[in-house]
């Protein structure tokens, strides 16, 4: 039950939403976590913990369990050998990651990154006007979407 709720969409949004949001943060940052870091960034790994133990506390305490003991749990479970269910498993390594800068540290990187190709490939995909009043798309949107004032008058488009 618990695997299926922080799996969940409502779940998840929250932190993807947090990493979106924070990501540009990261854009100069050294890939990989080691020597002097900003501390900016620690900062921002306080923040995300004290959103991640709000929104995981809410739930634990709806199943009238306590923070430490759903964490003890999650301790045995992962320490215990003869548990099998490799998708237990890895929900558990996700919950005790979750918790981990040097995690969090790698996905704000994956996050910064896919922000500033979104950035780069942003400007490829605007419309513009051209000296004629044509409506254009640049080059970069490979010909999907191209249009004419001429073919919009002929379809009724403005």
């Amino acid at each position: 039950e618990a695997a299926r709720h922080c799996w969940s969409k409502n779940f998840m949004d929250v932190f993807k939403q947090f990493f979106a949001d924070h990501s540009h943060l990261f854009i100069d940052a050294p890939q990989e976590l080691g020597g002097e870091q900003n501390l900016e960034y620690y900062a921002l790994f306080q923040k995300y913990l004290q959103l991640y133990e709000t929104v995981l506390s809410k739930y634990i305490e709806s199943l009238d369990v306590s923070v430490n003991e759903f964490y003890r749990e999650l301790m045995e479970v992962r320490d215990d050998p003869n548990i099998k269910d490799k998708k237990l498993l890895h929900f558990v390594n996700y919950i005790v990651a979750s918790t981990d800068y040097e995690s969090f540290y790698k996905i704000m990187g994956r996050a910064a990154k896919k922000a500033r190709l979104a950035e780069m490939s942003a400007p490829d995909q605007a419309e513009c006007k051209s000296d004629t009043g044509e409506t254009k798309f640049s080059e970069g949107s490979k010909g999907e979407g191209k249009r004419t004032a001429d073919m919009d008058s002929k379809y009724g488009h403005k």
